[in-house]
């Protein structure tokens, strides 16, 4: 569960979180229109979110 693991150690991969999918969730950073944003994605499936949690 995402519960309270800081959005730097989701990304370091401190704890592994796994989707509705069966795949793991990371997290990546993404550079877009000038703003670099944080975007959980799920490996088995390649669906993306703005938030871990939004992919359990």
């Amino acid at each position: 569960m995402a519960g309270n693991v800081s959005k730097n150690a989701r990304r370091e991969g401190a704890k592994a979180m796994t989707s509705r999918w069966g795949g793991t969730i990371k997290m990546k950073a993404v550079f877009e229109n000038g703003k670099l944003r944080h975007v959980a994605y799920c490996e088995k499936s390649g669906n993306t979110a703005r938030k871990p949690k939004d992919l359990m």
